[in-house]
């Protein structure tokens, strides 16, 4: 998800993918198994990107095709960290989470980590959960998962292989002693990208099963879409700009309730 567009069609990925390689080899990039696979991704867009027709598409065109699960997005940052405290929590997702440090930066510290990346899916992001979460040693993890998913970013899929991914990505946490937060999906009447997409039902599923998830398991559970929805299934007008992403006002609301839900995964302690 990207506020304006994210049209990168699923049924055109292994072309993108096959293309991207293609001019990778010619230009002389890696390809294939590397040493270093992440030298030549381009995780910001380069000045080549800026000055074409499409800026974003031409660069979600060269980045995914080199790194479709974007592991190289957090990957120097991951490495620079020192090793983690009792304290660590990630807060991973899309960019539901990346724009969160981006609004609120004092929510964040050395040991509140936000790994969200713009336009992500559930399968994406179980792809590089291990990266970006479990080999950050969190006690931890807060995972807010699957608009874009809902929105068709990875093409056409079902609830239940939303409800999979998400599920995977919590019993790989616990497997490795972590705590986990599963929030809500936030509240969307229409994604401006996909005007076509209906998610109201679709969102409301997929909480019920959220919830229902994680209160089988044993996990805490956040319902920001309580206190974000309109009556109507739509964004608050005053919390979201374009009616998907929170602006200030938005992470305003939901602070205090991740903060509380911190507390009672601490309490609740790793099952």
């Amino acid at each position: 998800m990207r506020s304006g567009k994210r049209t990168l069609a699923a049924s055109l990925l292994p072309a993108v993918i096959a293309m991207a390689a293609a001019t990778s080899a010619a230009a002389g990039i890696d390809v294939g198994v590397s040493d270093h696979p992440c030298r030549d991704v381009p995780v910001q867009p380069t000045a080549a990107h800026q000055a074409s027709a499409d800026p974003y598409q031409n660069w979600m065109h060269d980045w995914l095709g080199r790194d479709w699960g974007q592991l190289c997005r957090y990957s120097g940052e991951n490495a620079a960290l020192p090793p983690a405290t009792g304290a660590r929590v990630v807060f991973f997702g899309d960019s539901l989470t990346e724009n969160w440090k981006n609004l609120q930066p004092d929510f964040f510290g050395p040991e509140r980590l936000d790994r969200g990346i713009s336009g992500q899916t559930t399968g994406q992001m179980l792809v590089r959960f291990r990266a970006d979460v479990i080999d950050l040693h969190p006690a931890i993890v807060h995972i807010l998962a699957g608009t874009n998913d809902i929105a068709g970013n990875g093409g056409p899929t079902s609830l239940a292989i939303i409800e999979g991914n998400i599920a995977s990505m919590a019993e790989q946490a616990r497997a490795h002693g972590a705590r986990v937060i599963i929030a809500s999906i936030l509240p969307a009447a229409r994604y401006g990208w996909r005007p076509q997409v209906e998610p109201v039902a679709s969102i409301a599923a997929m909480n019920a099963w959220l919830r229902d998830y994680a209160a089988r398991e044993h996990l805490t559970y956040v319902d920001y879409y309580a206190a974000l929805e309109d009556g109507h299934g739509g964004f608050k007008a005053a919390l979201a700009d374009d009616g998907v992403h929170p602006n200030a006002a938005g992470y305003a609301v939901m602070r205090p309730l991740a903060e509380a839900a911190l507390r009672q995964a601490q309490r609740q302690g790793a099952r």
